[in-house]
């Protein structure tokens, strides 16, 4: 009796002695469950490769030299975050580091009582640096200087150019004077695929209304990242920050015409263009199929023909500028004069008036060819003749003439 009053106890008793290293076992399974994800991210594969993206190395320290387990990493023990929420987080801070414009520094000049300034590419030498400033009829003590990089060229043209048109290299200049009125004025040197017309144009878009604009480099380059430069200069002379939308949309016409101008030559390409823009501004066109039907008539009008899909990039620019409010009379004195719609009588007065008087067209008078050697190829949206010398020095050189 008294054994089988003892035996139960003794099984129980070996029971609970065998259950021991079981639940130790468990114990340390759960432990080694939690901590696993730490220990995986730094283990090598069969090829003996660690996990790049957990930036834990194979010695067992993370990407900034700490070993894993000190404060550097996930304590085993506490939660996981969510992988949703540490990925919606870092979408926030992308998109609010991608909305917060970086200031453009001021690298000379900045106490200088002119607003006028220049930009200089990055990739320019000292030299090259020099003779911009002596062409553009300035020096550094002088005006604000802005250096313009790579990446904000890529900034500016991304997803609009392509990689060959934005280049590998920042080179293109810009000189910017602010004015109150005369429209948009420019002169470019050494740009040898973006006309002068095409940049005043599309500096319209950018809902710049006047200031006068030279875009230059000191050897031959397309000119299709002149516009980053200059729309940086013009926002630093101005104090004005023009609508990120509207630049966009003047980067899209910008390629959108020099595109339209291998086909058509650069003329044709730009008044197709500016009287597209007139009509839909004019009359409020917002609709794509009004839009192509004033694209198709201006075409007619100027007997071009246009590929489906130039007419198609045509209409997504205009569709784009249609979005925004601008002020067509000021649009108006730009475009006027690029298309060559001054009166005869006005443009003989204007002849007289800058033969005698010189023009109001400031730094654009005042640049040095000679600067930037023997061969320098210019295009500009106004007559340059007798800018330079004074009345007498005119009338003298009138008299001597054949």
């Amino acid at each position: 009796m008294k054994i089988k009053k003892i035996l139960p106890l003794l099984m129980a008793v070996v029971v609970m002695t065998a259950g021991i290293p079981t639940m130790a076992s468990a114990s340390e399974a759960a432990n080694t469950t939690e901590a696993e994800p730490q220990m995986d991210a730094g283990a090598e594969d069969a090829a003996g490769n660690t996990d790049l993206d957990s930036g834990i190395g194979a010695d067992g320290t993370s990407g900034e030299g700490n070993p894993v387990g000190t404060d550097s990493s996930l304590d085993a023990n506490e939660a996981v975050p969510d992988a949703d929420e540490g990925n919606a987080d870092m979408t926030e801070s992308t998109d609010e580091a991608k909305d917060e414009e970086k200031p453009v520094e001021v690298l000379e000049g900045d106490q200088v009582e002119t607003d006028n300034v220049v930009t200089l590419g990055e990739n320019l030498s000292e030299e090259q640096r020099n003779a911009m400033y002596e062409y553009f009829g300035t020096s550094a003590d002088k005006v604000r200087t802005i250096i313009v990089t790579h990446a904000d060229e890529v900034k500016y043209m991304e997803g609009i150019a392509t990689a060959e048109q934005i280049g590998a290299t920042t080179n293109s200049c810009a000189y910017v004077e602010p004015t109150d009125s005369g429209g948009i004025k420019v002169k470019t040197a050494n740009l040898n695929y973006v006309t002068s017309n095409m940049i005043a144009s599309t500096l319209t878009t950018a809902g710049m209304e006047n200031g006068n604009v030279i875009a230059a480099c000191p050897f031959e380059v397309s000119g299709t990242g002149a516009l980053t430069g200059i729309i940086m200069a013009y926002e630093t002379a101005s104090g004005e920050s023009l609508d990120a939308g509207k630049k966009e949309a003047a980067m899209e016409e910008l390629i959108a015409t020099g595109n339209l101008s291998d086909a058509l030559g650069s003329e044709a390409a730009t008044e197709v263009m500016n009287e597209v823009k007139t009509e839909i501004i004019d009359k409020g066109l917002t609709d794509s199929g009004e839009i192509g039907e004033a694209v198709n008539k201006i075409a007619d009008n100027h007997d071009v023909t246009l590929t489906e899909e130039q007419r198609q990039q045509i209409i997504s620019v205009m569709e784009k500028i249609s979005q925004y409010d601008y002020d067509l009379d000021a649009i108006q004195n730009t475009l006027d004069s690029l298309n060559d719609k001054v009166g005869a009588l006005e443009s003989a007065w204007n002849s007289i008036k800058s033969f005698f008087v010189g023009s109001d067209d400031g730094i654009l008078s005042e640049t040095n060819e000679a600067a930037l050697g023997g061969d320098v190829l210019t295009d500009s949206t106004v007559s340059e003749g007798g800018f330079k010398d004074g009345l007498l020095t005119r009338i003298m050189n009138f008299f001597k003439k054949d």
